[in-house]
């Protein structure tokens, strides 16, 4: 059958969305709406790997987790058009591969059955597109802006994404369009300027492209019917020792002593993560990094804490919030609680009004009071969604 590679497009900027971050990387329903997307298309048992172009100015987190989630085989950068994005995943694109997906980062309710349907014709006939019908009344206007006739509406169509194609074709039209300088409006636009037939499938109306205000409302009210919430609890504690530094909540803090521990020992970073692992059912720290084998030694527990992101969007979760609180009698917390915040804000590629950090001490009791250790208690509620 071969291989099939997709090609994600989410390296704009989203000017029309009017916010801070770029659209794609906006929360829906608790989870950035372009992980949404690829957890829908890494879904697909016909999918094989996904190529991802991103934006040049995101966040290295960001980038990190993308790059680490399943099935993500290369992220590449944007260009300053789309075309230019997909060019760029056109050249990461794994060898071998038979048919190449394209796909806006920003539909993140593609099917399973939208997917097959795309690549059973694609498979067959070259090159295929999923269209929708336009419902509405269709008008051709002049250049005076006044209405010049009622088109019949049924001979327009809406195309949407993914847009399937044969890699040699989709490969053969891109070259022919930088050779031409042709921009198209989409990827079947340059196939069908390089001579190649393009056919159509039933489209989705659900797969819907979040580009306005309005729309990513939409996208919440698709997301309200069947919630899903789930509450983690995660802990854990570590011994102070000399000629170790200390690392808490993925940041580097200036003390005298630092965590021992087979990681760097983080302990604020592993309640949260397990916090999240026990919310979805999946085990815990130990059994997703084993702590007798070599490759676990030392690691970051930055990368444990994408990991969990990872899984949350694999098994079709998001963070609606979390609570952690520190104990220990130095060092002091509410001095560096925000940097915190921040830190594992971003690793979970959530807004920082999601995560809440605390300080506690015992008055001198236990081994946080006698200041021989540190340990750390995290809560997370995740919401999944039926069939994301």
């Amino acid at each position: 059958m071969g291989t099939t590679c997709v090609i994600v497009v989410a390296g704009g900027a989203g000017l029309r969305m009017g916010a801070a971050l770029p659209k794609q990387f906006l929360p829906l329903g608790g989870r950035p709406i372009l992980d949404r997307t690829l957890a829908a298309l890494a879904a697909s048992s016909s999918v094989d790997s996904i190529v991802v172009a991103l934006p040049a100015d995101i966040p290295p987190p960001w980038r990190e987790a993308i790059g680490q989630y399943p099935k993500v085989s290369a992220t590449v950068e944007g260009g300053a058009e789309r075309q230019d994005s997909v060019r760029n995943g056109l050249a990461a694109v794994p060898g071998g591969t038979d048919l190449i997906l394209v796909h806006d980062g920003v539909r993140p309710f593609v099917s399973p059955g939208l997917i097959q349907r795309v690549l059973d014709l694609a498979r067959e006939h070259g090159a295929a597109v999923p269209v929708v019908p336009v419902s509405e009344t269709v008008k051709i206007w002049n250049a005076e802006g006044t209405s010049l006739l009622t088109a019949d509406r049924t001979t327009f169509m809406r195309a949407q994404t993914p847009q399937g194609f044969q890699a040699s074709i989709l490969m053969d039209a891109y070259a022919k369009a930088l050779d031409s300088g042709r921009v198209g409006t989409d990827d079947a636009s340059l196939v069908e300027a390089a001579g190649y037939p393009v056919l159509s499938v039933p489209g989705d109306d659900r797969n819907i492209k979040i580009t306005t205000p309005d729309e990513l409302r939409m996208a919440e009210g698709l997301l309200r019917d069947v919630p899903d919430l789930r509450v983690g609890l995660g802990g854990d504690a570590h011994r102070l020792v000399e000629g170790r530094p200390l690392w808490l909540g993925g940041t580097l803090v200036p003390f005298d002593r630092g965590l021992l521990g087979h990681s760097d020992g983080d302990v604020l970073l592993h309640a949260v993560a397990d916090a999240i692992y026990g919310a979805m059912g999946d085990r815990d720290i130990g059994y997703h990094f084993p702590p007798d084998i070599a490759e676990t030694k030392d690691i970051s527990s930055r990368k444990i804490l994408s990991h969990a992101r990872g899984r949350m969007a694999e098994l079709g979760f998001g963070l609606l919030g979390l609570d952690a609180v520190v104990v220990c009698e130095e060092p002091r917390i509410l001095p560096i609680a925000d940097s915190l915040r921040a830190s594992i804000a971003e690793l979970l590629a959530v807004s920082v009004e999601r995560v809440s950090i605390k300080g506690k001490t015992t008055e001198g009791m236990g081994f946080e009071g006698r200041k021989e250790g540190i340990s750390a208690w995290a809560v997370a509620l995740l919401r999944g969604e039926a069939g994301q």
